[in-house]
């Protein structure tokens, strides 16, 4: 897969990165990350959000193999849905191992999914570029 970089200011996702601004406790807000992983309907839910809504950023991260896409994927969710920034991921830790493969299994089924899409859409971009005269 090529790497794509964006300028972070494009980035949809720049509020993962800022402080929380509600009034709730980092313990509560753990316990709201770990809570919201649970609810599998609502995890794929946010997971098909951030593919719609955030499409600059899954190129900058998701074509990015040097990372944990998988966790990327979890973090992004969380904040498109919630608000909560990721630096409350460690949420996660409060799932049980069974509880953690489930997350885990439903951000690589959204990865694998927009894999697929990507690679059809560069695939064709490439095809096309291939048999082009650009000059």
């Amino acid at each position: 897969m090529t790497r794509i970089f964006h300028h972070y200011e494009k980035w949809e996702c720049l509020a993962m990165y800022l402080p929380y601004s509600g009034n709730a406790s980092h313990e509560d807000l753990l316990q709201q990350y770990a809570e919201f992983l649970k609810d599998s309907l609502r995890f794929t839910s946010a997971l098909r959000r951030v593919m719609q809504e955030w499409p600059i950023a899954c190129e900058q991260f998701l074509t990015n193999e040097s990372i944990n896409r998988i966790a990327w994927l979890g973090q992004a969710s969380m904040c498109i849905e919630t608000g909560i920034p990721r630096k409350y991921r460690a949420g996660f830790m409060l799932l049980t191992k069974k509880e953690q493969e489930q997350a885990n299994y439903i951000a690589q089924c959204a990865l694998d999914e927009w894999e697929k899409t990507y690679g059809e859409k560069n695939s064709s971009l490439h095809q096309y570029m291939v048999g082009a005269r650009l000059f």
